[in-house]
């Protein structure tokens, strides 16, 4: 179902696609194409620093850097070099702003609740329109086309939806339900850490953690013939 009559809106088959799994397979069947590779690490690594539940604040901080040198030493390279182009060797420009933004958002957020709500977890998977496209998803089961007035008048049902048959479905049931379309997991709580939700890193840990992203990403980057210390 990730092959034929494929959804791209199917959200568990990019997660898939990210997966510790899917870059294991890669790696054993093509191991000689690192950079496919590397960019499925340093993406896995970017949502999975928005997504993870235990994960401290300090490394999620340290995975976005790395994606964030990551990308910005793969874009300079392709700029310096005189036989690559963006348009032709390098993702599109507006996938570039995306991911770039996603990691300066994060770093942003956990500084702003360091410094504004620190008694209070940051749970970064709840700052995004998640929650919405969920919403909306169930309106579209009731009425395809519908209007505001019918987004009203659907308050009830919808409440009785979203806080009843979605949340006793277990997790396969939900699963097996369709083979692709929007996967919901901002309700899910499992295995999530609050004492390291609420644990911000100070400034002095902000450098060092700049300065470790950038040495791990040196001698990655070398694995496909790319000087990073000289791109940036």
């Amino acid at each position: 179902r990730d092959v034929e009559k494929v959804d791209r809106q199917d959200d568990r088959a990019a997660a898939r696609l990210l997966s510790s799994d899917v870059l294991e397979y890669h790696l054993g069947r093509y191991p000689h194409r690192h950079g496919v590779a590397l960019y499925l690490f340093f993406m896995g690594e970017l949502f999975d620093a928005w997504q993870n539940r235990r994960l401290t604040h300090a490394v999620r901080i340290l995975m976005v850097l790395r994606c964030r040198y990551f990308l910005t030493v793969w874009r300079q390279h392709i700029v310096s070099h005189p036989d690559h182009s963006l348009h032709r060797n390098f993702i599109s420009r507006e996938s570039y702003d995306i991911f770039i933004t996603l990691c300066d958002s994060l770093v942003s957020l956990i500084l702003v609740y360091r410094e504004l709500y620190a008694d209070y977890p940051l749970l970064p998977w709840l700052h995004s329109t998640e929650s919405v496209e969920h919403i909306f998803g169930v309106l579209r089961q009731l009425k395809a086309d519908f209007t505001f007035w019918d987004f009203l008048t659907l308050v009830p049902k919808l409440s009785s939806i979203l806080g009843g048959t979605f949340i006793t479905l277990s997790e396969e049931e939900r699963a097996n339900r369709t083979a692709a379309g929007y996967w919901h997991t901002y309700l899910d709580s499992r295995d999530i850490d609050l004492e390291a939700l609420v644990t911000w890193p100070s400034d002095e840990l902000l450098d060092r953690l700049t300065d470790r992203a950038f040495a791990d990403v040196v001698p990655i980057m070398e694995l496909v013939g790319i000087d990073a210390t000289a791109m940036l």
